[in-house]
This record gives structure tokens, sequence and C-alpha cells, in this order.
């Protein structure tokens, strides 16, 4: 063989390395999308209960619910990014407490749960004040809602 061999092209490689990565990255995408689409096993569970109570609602009392818990809302997020903050220390310090992440983790949980039950009774007044028609309408909406499946999909009023 000869001493003057071609040196190896090392951007050739990555260059191949990286291209098969996007082809299986594109390949992933769309065989993950054509599961959702016919229906795989994720794509048969009903949405959420308390999401699909949101969504089967008029317009109107979605935005209605937005903005009576919006300031909830927005203290809610300040106190979690406090929270955060503290869990990361929890995380790092050393050495580690798991009763101070656990008492972190439940006052988060706690903090969901609150807000849920706000939300729900909220919700049960708006359910509440509506008329026998408006509410039966309210349930064909509710069961559209549970029958499309609607993950990430907007209800049309």
């Amino acid at each position: 063989m000869s001493d003057n061999a071609k040196p190896k092209r090392r951007w050739v490689t990555v260059l191949l390395a990286v291209s098969l990565g996007l082809n299986l990255l594109v390949a992933g995408v769309a065989v993950g999308t054509i599961y959702r689409v016919k229906g795989g096993d994720h794509g048969k569970a009903p949405p959420g209960f308390g999401p699909a109570l949101y969504r089967a609602l008029p317009k109107e009392d979605r935005k209605a619910l937005r903005g009576e818990l919006s300031e909830r809302h927005v203290r809610g997020g300040k106190l979690r990014s406090q929270d955060f903050a503290k869990l990361g220390a929890a995380l790092r310090a050393d050495p580690f407490d798991p009763a101070a992440v656990q008492a972190l983790v439940q006052q988060q949980a706690q903090s969901m749960a609150e807000l849920q039950a706000a939300l729900q009774e909220k919700w049960l007044v708006k359910v509440t004040a509506m008329t026998d028609a408006e509410r039966q309408i309210y349930a064909d909406r509710l069961q559209d809602v549970v029958k499309r499946k609607s993950h990430g999909r907007k209800h049309k009023d």
C-alpha cells in the first residue's frame, strides 16, 4: 500500500450522521402522527375530565372562568417559581433531605388541588345557572368533546 493514503474527511462522516439523525426524526414524527390519527391506544383514551368539562362550555363561559381565576393563576405562577427555586436548592443540598423535597411536592399538589376545587366550584355555579335547555345542549357538547377525543383540538362553538 502507498504511504500517501488520502486523509479521511471527517466532515463527511459527521454530515452522514446528522443526515441519518434528521431522517430518523422525520420518520418518527410521521409514524407518531399516523399512529395518533389512526387511533392507536393513546388515541382511544378519552380526554381528561376537567379539560372536557371546560372545553364543552360555550366560548363566553370559558372566557368568564378564565377571567374569574386569572388573578389566582398569576399568584400561583409566582409561587411556583419560588417553589422551583426551593426545589432546586433542596435537590442540590448535601446532605440530601428527602422530607424537604416531599414537603415541596406535597405543597404543589395541594395548590393544584385547591385551584381545581375553585375551578370546579365556578363551573358548577355556571352549570347550575343554565336553563334545562342550555344544560341539554351542554351535555351534547360534552359528549361531542369526549367522542372526538379532543386532545389539543379546540372545540368550535
